[in-house]
């Protein structure tokens, strides 16, 4: 399931030679927040692994599917209502051309506090 567009939307991008960030808005009435939880929405884990793994394929302009995720933390709750915005800052970006496969660090953050961090690695969709 695609969240792009439906749970939260890009309000802006920037890159520098060595990493990118997405300034993201989460959408408090997705039906997802109805179910996670009823008068106190949080985004679920899942959903954010999601987030960093769509925010990487709109860098890359190519599908992805997630081959591992090597370590996540969550640290505060990432809630629509109380931090709507949250920028993604995807740092240590390396890539394996044989493998077709791309390695990534990201950093959830709501102004200087830092709400997450998950690494992970992708591979190009279908190969």
């Amino acid at each position: 399931m695609k969240l792009l567009n439906s749970l939260y939307h890009i309000l802006s991008k920037d890159m520098s030679e060595i990493s990118f960030s997405y300034d993201i808005h989460l959408d408090a009435t997705h039906f997802i927040y109805q179910a996670h939880f009823p008068g106190n929405p949080i985004t679920p884990g899942v959903c954010i692994i999601q987030i960093a793994k769509e925010l990487m394929e709109e860098h890359y302009q190519q599908q992805f599917r997630i081959q591992k995720v090597l370590n996540v933390k969550f640290l505060n709750v990432i809630s629509p209502i109380d931090t709507p915005s949250i920028v993604c800052k995807y740092t240590k970006i390396s890539s394996d051309q044989m493998a077709q496969t791309c390695k990534a660090q990201v950093q959830f953050l709501s102004g200087e506090t830092l709400m997450g961090k998950l690494s992970f690695i992708c591979k190009i969709n279908g190969r």
